[in-house]
């Protein structure tokens, strides 16, 4: 076959140019969203594990290791053999690199070097081949001899093992140096596939960010796998996660499956492997079955390329290796489930024409290729892998009637490359055992019934297959090329065993799902019992060997052909008031209403057996379980999940609080129903939202498969008992339950009590101190109090309203107070310029929202901060004389009243001093800093006709004033008006009076008295 491979790939692959090189996944087809959003399975919920992956490829390696110590046994030490394994895995790294072409080249030349030199080399293999033809004949007459269906199935399995290595030990005979190379790099292949699971799993443990991913990627294991564009346009780290996984465990498996093909089955985990996956993406995206389908494809001409080099390097296969590595790297990048922004899915769609162009390229150049298959290898249906034929008699000796003989059955085979599919029919003639089919002739074993059906895009090949003997084999499928001309080479599947059994019958009876069901609704016309569907005729009697088989399944072939089941009414208690339908076992009453209550009927089925001719040769009879018809009872559980009745408040956005149902137990027993039924029941069965209270209600618990419940209380459900939350489940027209729970929702008050620091806010209390600023020179004064810390528990009262989502609220309970405020961190700020004295209360409360958004208060009780800011007034200062006299010598001159007089602030720096604002002390105006204004200067209004005084306090005599009685003293008292922002000036109302006397006829040193 790789002689004939080698010729017609001569012609593609000197045409074939590496003119453009792909280098990332820009464009799979405009169904790459398509694909994204349905291929859900291939991570977290795909039935292929990483798990799974390594344990199948590890077990592959295992086996060809062993399987490579026998192709090179005789002469491993050989040098020839041991440069030509390490050839083959310089050319593997030298691929993944994407080495030029004469780097490709020279290592394909010396591998055809070197597969000369070994196969010249005498080994041991055909010693080892004739120990196993001993085995065969050995085991093949041990199979004709087998009596009991035990050792049928343990020596046909043996069998077909054994022609399988007896096979795999014949090619490898034949071309020795090509099975060494295969082998070599298959190895290669599943090694380097294990280290991108590993690096992968080590990758979800640690990797958390794109930074981490492209350190990460730099390792060997991950090099080029994803497309460093896409990780930049990706702005979510899950969703990074999410691609890498994607795309990496897409690749493997695609690629794991080309190796299972290459390898033709032989390792069951692998093979298993490959099944799983292949069934799982037949569900997928059409999108996603083609992306993973070419780099299957593409991995299975590298691997026999590879091969074939071993009869003869041309130029060019450096060319057709490079191009394909390249191409099945830029299709790995499209192997993505998720679907992400915009930017990554433009940059997906602009990827399509480049790699879809090339591939398709590379298609055409390699048509021969394609059509020629490398590889078919049997798909079993069923986990142990046999084939099984089974016909049943009834009688002894003699007596004894062929009941059913065995019908045909499917039997499916894996085409590699797939693309060889579509010309599979027409370019080979099947056989099995070597035998050509063309008749159904009586001397044939085994015979195909009609043409096999093919499955293009899978490869997979499905045959008919009948048979005549009652002898158990171990075949293959045999494929031999019809037309020479195409250089098509002939090709045999693996080996499986194919059994032929039979029972022979000493009695049967029905099993019918619904067998024991005993009552049915009287007053509801969709109850029924439907006894067929799902009925089987189960079998007693013993087995080939002659031992005993109890209650066996019959094949459904040889019911439909040998038995007829008949349902009819056992003509006892209240039988005329039913009614059965004879073939479909369907009971129901003839009419319903209450009158019907306790009218009761036993149903049973009459099975007739009949021979190969159709003649009854016995019947046999099943009584189900009695029938009672009554009214629907609806079956009640009450559950109490733990923690329900004890729900804390949370406030209206947070999470909902979940508590799990426990429906273990006897539970199921009360509802009436199994829990295997229970667990297999829709999703459409349960009703949560009718029997919700308030928002609360059953759900199912996230991620569940089984129909497991919870009790969701939603955040914001004021509190109060909510009784009686129910969900009704419908498993039929006939048949419902229902499921309740009690829910009280509270606040623990006690959580959210505050408690005052004495230190700092006794009984609720607080004394602020100013604060100037800056110090030496002040502009402002103010107060200032982070409220808090008026409570020694502030922090854990937080943390008890922050877990309900609630918040602790601080409130001037006057507001507004100029002057004072409170910032989002409840600090407190009192502006010493603003504030004028006011009563400063600050109420404070935990407060939540419910889910109207109205408030609710999680504090029993309100809590009040009186808060008081320290005087500002200062102090006052007067001379040691505050009486100015006028007389005769000075009644001209000023007066400067203020002389003498000060007003000093707390923090014993001048205000105000003989008559004016002192500014040396200040960086600003002390007016302004405590927003107070100038003293002012005043008389009674009686005398202001006598004196005029200045703003800044220096008094003189009026016209009217110097025309006084010279003989007569006059008397006028002048008050300095000082005014603080609040409270009282310590020793102003004893220093604010200044009083002039005038007596102008008098010399004012002398005394007026």
């Amino acid at each position: 076959m790789k002689k004939n491979f080698v010729r017609v790939m001569l012609f593609g692959a000197l045409a074939l140019t590496v003119s453009t090189t792909v280098t990332s996944c820009k464009d799979y087809d405009d169904d790459i969203k398509n694909l994204q959003e349905q291929i859900d399975k291939v991570t977290s919920t795909n039935p292929v594990s990483t798990e799974d992956m390594k344990t199948a490829i590890s077990s592959a390696i295992q086996t060809l290791q062993t399987q490579l110590q026998t192709a090179i046994d005789g002469k491993a030490d050989a040098k020839a053999v041991q440069d030509l394994l390490k050839t083959v895995e310089a050319l593997q790294t030298a691929l993944e690199n994407k080495a030029d072409a004469s780097t490709i080249k020279t290592l394909g030349d010396q591998i055809t070097a070197l597969s000369e030199q070994v196969n010249s080399i005498e080994g041991t293999l055909n010693k080892t081949k004739e120990d196993l033809e001993a085995k065969v004949a050995d085991l093949t007459e041990k199979l004709a001899g087998a009596a009991s269906s035990e050792d049928l199935k343990k020596l046909a399995d043996e069998l077909a093992e054994a022609k399988n290595e007896l096979k795999a030990v014949t090619e490898m005979a034949e071309n020795n140096a090509a099975a060494i190379v295969s082998i070599q790099a298959d190895i290669l292949e599943l090694q380097k596939l294990d280290g991108r699971i590993t690096a992968l799993e080590t990758f979800n443990q640690n990797a958390a960010s794109k930074d981490d991913l492209a350190d990460y990627v730099a390792h060997s294991e991950l090099a080029g796998l994803v497309d460093g564009e896409v990780l930049e346009l990706l702005k979510d780290n899950g969703s990074i996660a999410k691609y890498v996984n994607d795309a990496i465990e897409s690749q493997v498996l695609a690629e794991a499956s080309a190796i299972n093909v290459s390898i033709k089955g032989v390792d069951d985990k692998l093979a298993t492997l490959s099944t799983n996956f292949e069934t799982y993406k037949q569900e997928q995206a059409t999108a996603y079955q083609t992306v993973t389908g070419n780099i299957t494809t593409l991995t299975t001409f590298k691997t026999t390329i590879e091969t074939a080099l071993t009869d003869g390097g041309y130029e060019n296969f450096a060319a057709v290796l490079t191009e394909i590595t390249t191409i099945k790297t830029s299709y790995g990048y499209c192997a993505t489930k998720e679907v992400f922004d915009g930017k990554v899915e433009a940059y997906f769609a602009d990827y399509k024409k480049t790699v879809n162009d090339k591939f398709a390229a590379l298609e055409k150049r390699l048509t021969a290729l394609e059509n020629q298959i490398q590889s078919i290898v049997y798909i079993p249906e069923y986990e142990d892998g046999q084939v099984k034929f089974m016909s049943y008699y009834y009688g002894e000796g003699e007596a004894r009637k062929m009941i059913a003989q065995a019908d045909p059955i499917q039997v499916k085979f894996r085409i590699s490359p797939a693309t060889a599919a579509a010309s599979f029919v027409a370019n080979y003639t099947p056989s099995f055992d070597a035998q050509e089919i063309k008749t159904r002739a009586a001397e044939e074993i085994y015979s195909i019934e009609g043409t096999p059906t093919v499955d293009e895009a899978t490869g997979i090949v499905t045959y008919t297959l009948s048979t005549t003997t009652d002898k158990s084999y171990a075949i293959s499928l045999n494929l031999k090329a019809k037309d020479a001309t195409k250089n098509l080479t002939d090709i045999s599947s693996n080996y499986f065993p194919v059994i032929a059994d039979y029972r022979v019958i000493t009695s049967v009876t029905l099993n019918s799902p619904n067998q024991d069901v005993a009552t049915m609704l009287s007053d509801n016309a969709a109850s029924k019992i439907d006894y067929g569907t799902g009925a089987k005729v189960l079998m007693t009697g013993k087995d080939r060997a002659g031992n005993a088989i109890i209650d066996e399944a019959i094949s459904e072939s040889a019911v439909n052909k040998s038995f007829a089941v008949k349902y009819t009414l056992k003509a006892a208690d209240d039988y005329n008031d039913f009614k059965i339908g004879e073939t479909n076992g369907v009971l129901e009453l003839k009419s319903y209403s209450s009158s019907f209550n306790n009218k009761k009927v036993t149903a049973q089925a009459r099975i007739t057996m009949k021979d190969a001719a159709g003649d009854a040769v016995s019947t046999f009879t099943k009584e189900f379980a009695q029938v009672t018809a009554g009214e629907q009872v609806i079956k009640t559980l009450a559950v109490n999940p733990s923690g329900i009745g004890t729900v804390e408040f949370k406030s209206k956005g947070e999470e909902a609080s979940v508590f799990d149902v426990d429906l273990t137990g006897p539970n199921y027993s009360t509802l009436g129903i199994t829990e295997a039924d229970y667990q297999a029941l829709g999703s459409e069965c349960f009703d949560f939202e009718t029997g919700a209270k308030s928002g609360i209600k059953f759900a199912f618990k996230e991620n569940t498969t089984t129909n497991e419940l919870t009790v969701v209380v939603p955040a914001g459900i004021p509190v109060n008992t909510y009784n009686d939350v129910t969900l009704t489940v419908t498993v039929s027209p006939t048949q419902k339950f229902t499921i309740t729970a009690n829910a009280t929702v509270q606040i623990t008050n006690v959580d959210y009590a505050l408690n005052f620091n004495t230190d700092i806010a006794a009984g609720g209390t607080m004394t602020l101190q100013p604060t100037y600023a800056p110090f030496d020179k002040p502009t402002l004064v103010s107060f200032s109090s982070d409220l808090k810390n008026a409570f020694n528990n502030y922090a854990t009262v937080e943390g008890n309203a922050d877990n309900a989502g609630a918040s602790i609220k601080f409130a001037i309970d006057n507001a507004p107070i100029a002057g004072v405020s409170i910032s989002e961190d409840h600090v407190l700020t009192v502006d010493g310029s603003k504030y004028k004295g006011d009563n400063i209360a600050v109420k404070v409360n935990v407060v939540g929202k419910n889910n109207e958004d109205a408030d609710v208060t999680l504090s029993s009780a309100e809590k009040t901060l009186n808060i008081t800011p320290t005087s500002l007034a200062g102090s006052w200062t007067a001379p040691a004389s505050t009486t100015v006299k006028i007389g005769r010598d000075n009644y001209q001159s000023t007066f400067d009243l203020a002389n003498g007089f000060s007003w000093k602030a707390t923090n014993d720096k001048t205000i105000w001093k003989d008559g004016s604002a002192n500014t040396t002390d200040w960086g600003a105006s002390p007016l302004t800093v405590f927003g107070v204004d100038l003293p002012t200067f005043t008389v009674a209004s009686a005398d202001q006709q006598y004196v005029s005084i200045t703003e800044s306090g220096v008094l003189s005599l009026t016209e009217t004033g110097r025309n006084l009685d010279p003989s007569a003293k006059k008397t006028i008292t002048v008050t300095i008006n000082a005014a603080p922002g609040w409270g009282t000036i310590t020793g102003y109302d004893a220093g604010k009076i200044v009083t002039v006397e005038i007596k102008l006829g008098t010399a004012s040193d002398q005394p007026f008295d």
